[in-house]
């Protein structure tokens, strides 16, 4: 699917989607299922069909309303691109923040 749309990879790394985190994630649960449902086939033509749909026809909030392949014929005509950031995850800020403070609290103590 990807090779189609003229990329090469996904823009997607562990920890940190770039894409739409909350569609991968759902995206995922669909692979999974159609494993345990379906035959392989079956379960790639609806991996694709699923990919078509987000890709083509779904419309996103965060797009202002334009679709994924919208924003990307936009993005490789424009000079300068419309940013769409994404929101912040409180989850994954939280998360990071108890890291932090973990580090700190070991750096002290072994300072003493």
């Amino acid at each position: 699917m990807l090779e189609n749309d003229g990329l090469t990879q996904s823009m997607s790394r562990v920890g940190h989607c770039i894409d739409d985190g909350p569609v991968e994630s759902f995206q995922g649960f669909i692979k999974d299922m159609a494993r345990v449902l379906f035959a392989y086939e079956e379960a790639a033509d609806i991996i694709y069909r699923t990919y078509e749909y987000y890709i083509y026809r779904y419309p996103q909030k965060r797009f202002h309303g334009k679709t994924a392949n919208q924003v990307r014929q936009e993005a490789l005509t424009a000079v300068t691109p419309e940013q769409y950031p994404i929101a912040p995850n409180r989850r994954i800020e939280r998360f990071w923040e108890g890291i932090e403070k973990s580090k700190a609290k070991h750096q002290a103590q072994a300072q003493q």
